[in-house]
C-alpha cells in the first residue's frame, strides 16, 4: 500500500499539521503527493503535478498514468490527518479485502446510517447506492480509482462527490469500515474509526474546525494531552 495525498498550495497553512501526523503514524509508507504544479512539497515524497485549471477529477486523473495501476493506495486529503495510532492489523486485512478484489472501495470512516453488513469481515458495511465513494481516506487500486474518476461527472469536487451514485458505478462494490462498539458519532453526519482514527475534516470553509474536534486539535497543535483548565488558557492564543 502506497499513500496517496491529494492538495493544493492554497492549503499549505495545514501542511505542518498534515506532515507532523504523517510522521508519527505513518513513516513506513511510501508517499505519492499530487499538487498544483507552481507549489512545492516535501522531497520523501513522489510529486505528481496537475494544471490548476483542470476540474477536481481531471488534475487527479492527469497524474495517475505513471503509476502501476494495480498498486493498492490510501487516498487522503491534507486535512484529514491522524489523531491517534491506526490498527494496522485491520488495516492489514482490508488491504488483503481489495488486493483478492473481494472490494473495490473500503472508506475508513461511516457516514450513513442503516448501513446494510457486509459478509466479507466483521468491521464491513456496505456504503449506500447513493454514494458509493467519498472525498475520504479510503483504500482501493489505482485502476479502481481510474475507473470512479473517469466514470463519474463533476465540475468540481462537490458536484463529483454528489455523482458517485448506482446510476454511474454499478460495478463498483463499496464498503466502509465500522466497529459497532467502538466508533462513536462524531457530528450529525459521520461516526469515528477506532481503523483509521483521523480527523473529518480539520478544515471547513476556510477555518479549523473545532465544534467537532477540538480536543483532538489542541492536542496536535501543542503536543499534548489538554484538560479543561489548560484549554481555557491556550484558546486566547490562536
Amino acid at each position: 500500500m502506497k499513500l496517496l495525498l491529494y492538495t493544493h498550495s492554497d492549503y499549505s497553512w495545514v501542511w505542518k499539521y498534515w506532515h507532523q501526523q504523517t510522521d508519527k503514524f505513518l513513516n513506513d509508507i511510501e508517499k505519492i503527493c499530487i499538487l498544483n504544479s507552481e507549489s512545492d512539497f516535501r522531497n520523501d515524497y513522489l510529486i505528481l503535478k496537475y494544471d490548476d485549471k483542470k476540474s477536481y477529477r481531471n488534475r487527479i486523473l492527469s497524474c495517475l498514468d505513471t503509476l502501476n495501476q494495480d498498486e493498492i493506495i490510501l487516498f487522503c486529503h491534507e486535512d484529514m490527518f491522524l489523531y491517534a495510532k491506526p490498527n494496522f492489523n485491520i488495516i492489514n486485512e482490508y488491504i488483503d479485502i481489495i488486493k483478492n478484489d473481494k472490494s473495490d472501495i473500503i472508506k475508513l470512516i461511516r457516514a450513513f446510517e442503516n448501513l446494510e453488513k457486509s459478509d466479507i469481515h466483521k468491521n464491513l458495511y456496505k456504503n449506500p447506492k447513493k454514494q458509493l465513494f467519498s472525498i475520504q481516506p479510503s483504500l482501493m487500486k489505482i485502476k479502481t480509482f481510474i475507473k470512479i474518476l473517469k466514470s463519474v461527472p463533476g465540475e468540481n469536487i462537490w458536484e463529483f462527490e454528489g455523482n458517485t451514485n448506482y446510476n454511474f458505478l454499478k460495478d463498483i462494490i463499496s464498503l466502509c469500515s465500522f466497529d459497532n462498539l467502538l466508533d462513536k458519532k462524531r457530528g450529525k453526519y459521520h461516526y469515528d474509526s477506532c481503523v483509521y482514527p483521523y480527523i473529518c475534516t480539520a478544515v471547513i470553509k476556510g477555518k479549523w474546525n473545532f465544534k467537532e474536534y477540538k480536543k483532538e486539535l489542541y492536542e496536535i497543535f501543542y503536543k499534548k494531552k489538554y484538560n479543561f483548565f489548560s484549554y481555557y488558557l491556550s484558546r486566547f492564543k490562536l
